[in-house]
């Protein structure tokens, strides 16, 4: 018999010697692999967004707040002025006495507050004043009167006073 390492090859000392080893390196790939599953966490290649992923039949639609009827008063801009009208929205639809809701236009960097004055009359009918600070004309107030419907609220005798 020849001998490796000083023990002969066929001996049972050797073949324990040779298992041991085996079984030393087949935990040592276990080891690797637990720590290749754990650094791996719940990364799958090719794994897509759960936002963009679209199941069912329902298809997603952008929502739409409802914006008082009425048109931009002369020298507001349409885009200032369907912001603000949103905050007047949110303003009338509070329940608190004295409440201001802000509001900015970041396209045109314009903002200020829409304000409910008083309760609402007979009719669903409020007065309100919203506030416009756009950094290139002077400071304005917006005054007029807002009526409650079935199909919403519509924005009605709007003028611009000036400086706030």
């Amino acid at each position: 018999m020849r001998e490796i390492n000083g023990t002969p090859r066929g001996s049972r000392s050797f073949l324990y010697n040779r298992l041991r080893r085996a079984r030393e390196g087949l935990r040592c790939l276990a080891g690797l692999g637990l720590l290749a599953v754990a650094l791996a966490g719940c990364a799958t290649p090719g794994a897509v967004d759960d936002d963009m992923l679209v199941t069912g039949s329902i298809r997603p639609r952008p929502v739409a707040l409802p914006e008082p009827d009425g048109a931009a008063p002369k020298g507001i801009f349409a885009g200032d002025w369907a912001q603000a009208k949103l905050a007047l929205e949110q303003a009338l639809d509070s329940h608190q006495k004295d409440v201001s809701i802000p509001w900015e236009n970041r396209e045109t960097g314009a903002r200020g507050t829409a304000t409910p004055i008083g309760t609402a009359r007979a009719g669903g009918c409020r007065d309100f004043t919203i506030s416009l600070v756009d950094g290139k004309t002077a400071d304005r107030w917006i005054q007029g009167e807002a009526c409650r419907s079935r199909s919403g609220t519509v924005v009605s005798q709007v003028r611009v006073l000036g400086r706030a």
